[in-house]
């Protein structure tokens, strides 16, 4: 199965190496990977828990683009506010199935 955008939503479980075994199998040409989490700062605070997301986010960009060899983007936030219509699939968080 190919779907051209996949959402990969992270919760704040460990859960990461089969959230990235299930994008991969869709063969995505972009992924955007989402960190469920409330932190606006989570891009500049120097506070514990802010650089372990961005940590996390940025080995998840490492390993999502060298398991799909797709285009992959990244943000922290919540998926209540991005357009899920916009992705042919969606993976993790409540949405363990596909979209459409």
């Amino acid at each position: 199965m190919t779907n051209a955008e996949v959402l990969l939503i992270a919760g704040p479980d460990a859960r990461d190496d089969e959230l990235v075994a299930a994008a991969a199998a869709h063969r995505p040409r972009r992924v955007t990977v989402l960190i469920e989490a409330q932190d606006p700062s989570w891009c500049w605070s120097e506070q514990h828990v802010a650089a372990t997301r961005r940590d996390r986010l940025a080995e998840l960009l490492t390993v999502v683009e060298r398991a799909t060899g797709a285009s992959v983007i990244g943000l922290v936030g919540n998926a209540g506010e991005l357009d899920l219509g916009g992705f042919d699939a969606i993976v993790g968080g409540a949405h363990l199935c596909s979209a459409a």
